[in-house]
């Protein structure tokens, strides 16, 4: 991990300073996010590259111990209020067809995460980069962040270079399915049902409310009661480092038997995403330019190959079920890219009919994205 210069404007005992920069930066993020240039971008790799740029001005340290309190408390608080709707038998009810294109191309990551491990030489790291990126594509970025927390994986430097193809790579495959929306091949081959899909009332349900303050500490107390409780029975069944699954299942639990309750929380997923960004400010921070670089070309292959072997299994499964090419966009769209643009794919091809299903196989990756990320972790030989 590279050393925090000595002279940083900011000393890295001042807390309280570090985080106002940290959440200043999440603004900005947040705010460029908005632009024709951060929809493309993403808020997330906003975020890294201010922190990059902070630091190497020595604005800010490369390491500090709020970096690290960080990781321990923000990242599985985080993950525990995406949970608070990971409501299993609404998944079941809502994601339809698109759930078993969705199972699918889960699989395709978690096979070519391994298959990419076995071809290509990743280094020291093999099996930490594998454990990230199956999570990130079966979840999102918040999974990515748990499991690199849950694994141990706290090199900056890696973690950003590896944020960094993410969102290169992504970028182009979510252009390249979106684009391939309009192929008459592709329509022609996977066409069954597709006339059933543009009917339908409200393409995502009635629009959430503004939350409130007993929103907020509602949804803050419950995740953080999952967060003290996951940590407990994880430490008492001799798996300490691996709370984050007992946190993500216990959340589950909470979501799916406590629904009708939990449903009028507002909120919830606008803390998580702050407290992500935090996250992600951290990895910048820390980050090495010139590592980051040299890592560049094995990840770009190992990403491909995950890409690659997602699609051939997602193909593979809709011949084999008879889905049709929406389905598949927006199973696939959901796995690698989440909810939001699978929504926005949905919406925007007229597809209103998958809109919910889309949202509902989202959160289940969220939900599943933990447990894939450390399965593979185990697999590839961490």
């Amino acid at each position: 991990m590279t050393a925090a210069p000595a002279s940083a404007l900011i000393a890295a005992d001042n807390a309280f300073a570090l985080l106002a920069v940290f959440f200043a930066v999440a603004a900005i993020g947040a705010g460029l996010e908005r632009t024709r240039l951060g929809k493309r971008v993403s808020g997330v790799m906003l975020v890294i590259a201010l922190a990059i740029v902070l630091a190497q001005l020595r604005v800010i340290p490369a390491s500090a111990p709020v970096y690290g309190a960080i990781w321990t408390y923000l990242v599985p608080l985080a993950i525990a209020l995406y949970l608070i709707r990971a409501d299993l038998l609404g998944i079941v009810v809502e994601g339809g067809r698109t759930l078993a294109a969705f199972a699918f191309g889960a699989a395709g990551v978690v096979a070519g995460a391994w298959l990419g491990a076995a071809w290509l030489d990743l280094g020291p790291l093999e099996a930490q980069y594998a454990a990230v990126f199956s999570a990130t594509y079966v979840g999102g970025s918040i999974n990515f962040a748990a499991v690199a927390e849950a694994i141990g994986f706290r090199e900056p430097t890696a973690l950003a270079a590896g944020v960094a193809i993410d969102n290169v790579v992504g970028l182009g495959y979510l252009l390249a399915v979106g684009a391939s929306a309009s192929w008459p091949w592709f329509q022609r081959r996977f066409g069954w049902r597709s006339e059933q899909l543009v009917g339908g009332g409200d393409a995502v349900g009635p629009a959430q409310r503004v939350p409130t303050v007993l929103d907020l500490a509602l949804a803050l107390a419950l995740a953080a009661l999952a967060c003290a409780a996951g940590a407990a029975i994880a430490a008492a069944m001799g798996h300490a480092h691996y709370a984050i699954l007992y946190t993500t299942a216990l959340m589950v639990a909470i979501a799916t038997f406590g629904r009708r309750w939990l449903k009028d929380i507002a909120g919830p997923e606008l803390a998580a995403t702050l407290l992500i960004y935090l996250f992600f400010a951290v990895l910048g921070a820390g980050a090495d330019l010139g590592a980051m670089l040299g890592a560049a070309p094995s990840l770009f292959a190992y990403v491909l190959v995950i890409f690659a072997v997602h699609l051939v299994f997602i193909l593979a499964g809709a011949r084999l079920l008879r889905l049709n090419h929406a389905e598949i966009i927006v199973a696939s769209t959901a796995c690698i890219g989440g909810p939001p643009i699978a929504v926005a794919f949905a919406v925007l091809f007229g597809w209103r009919r998958l809109a919910v299903p889309a949202v509902a196989t989202g959160v289940l990756g969220y939900a599943l994205g933990n447990f894939v990320g450390i399965g593979v972790f185990r697999i590839t030989g961490g």
